[in-house]
């Protein structure tokens, strides 16, 4: 795994110009064109874990692979053709409902719903609670990650912030090599963002999102998973009336908390 992080950064820098080269570029909050690739940086990450981790858990089962892997795919379509000028769930489903528009938004929706039910259906729940709760989390975490993607760094400050629910489960045990590899990863990706020479896009969102569901699915308390899935669904209900941005913007202390880490001129 030591040799291992050292490919990190030579993958985080060739994806960022195949990415350029392949145009696969949106215009930052900053007017500037950068490649949306660091979602295909995480995804290389979360596959060198994959394969060499020690344990077997059900982040690197086969099924949490294709879920995964399915997000990030439709997410990278929606990066790459998706009409931006739609704005939330309901505009969306508005849309369809009165022109017959069928967007990249919908086309994730439902892609996440099937990814979801081939997850749990393989994880075979006992009760229909467990697989309503597992279905919400599954769900709504990947939305509301990509909510949180309007801005550099958000993601991974959110990311961060579910330590202290992890913490607890992770093997205490982790060799050193998988330390270093997981603290490359995090540095590299806050680089990449707090200098705004790359995305995370709604490919790296979504995955994130992903990632983070699976675990606390498997790896929470019932009493936790149910406070997560509160915060989804609050913040999935907020973001259809209010923007995140506009509302950090309102508040200094939350205004310093996103800005922290950027290094933009």
């Amino acid at each position: 795994m030591i040799f291992l992080s050292f490919t990190l950064p030579l993958v985080a820098i060739a994806t960022m110009v195949f990415f350029t080269r392949m145009n696969w570029i949106t215009i930052n909050f900053l007017q500037k064109s950068v490649p949306y690739s660091i979602g295909s940086f995480v995804l290389y990450s979360y596959f060198i874990f994959a394969i060499f981790s020690q344990w077997e858990i059900q982040l690197f089962s086969g099924v949490s692979i294709v879920y995964l892997l399915g997000l990030w795919l439709v997410g990278l379509i929606d990066d790459m053709i998706g009409d931006k000028q739609i704005k939330g769930l309901k505009g969306h489903i508005r849309a369809f409902i009165k022109e017959g528009t069928f967007s990249t938004a919908l086309l994730k929706l439902t892609s996440t719903l099937i990814l979801t039910y081939l997850w749990i259906l393989l994880l075979a729940p006992s009760t229909i609670e467990q697989w309503v709760r597992y279905s919400l989390i599954l769900i709504l975490t990947p939305h509301v990650m990509n909510l949180f993607d309007t801005r550099p760094l958000r993601v991974w400050k959110v990311t961060l912030l579910h330590i202290p629910i992890f913490l607890p489960y992770v093997v205490v045990n982790v060799p050193f090599s998988y330390y270093l590899f997981l603290l490359t990863f995090l540095f590299i990706f806050y680089v990449l963002e707090g200098h705004a020479v790359a995305m995370l896009g709604d490919n790296g969102a979504t995955l994130m999102g992903g990632i983070l569901a699976i675990i606390t699915v498997s790896h929470t308390t019932v009493q936790q998973q149910y406070i997560v899935i509160s915060l989804l669904v609050l913040l999935t209900i907020v973001a259809e009336k209010i923007s995140f941005t506009k509302w950090i913007e309102k508040h200094p202390l939350m205004k310093i908390v996103d800005q922290w880490g950027l290094s933009i001129k």
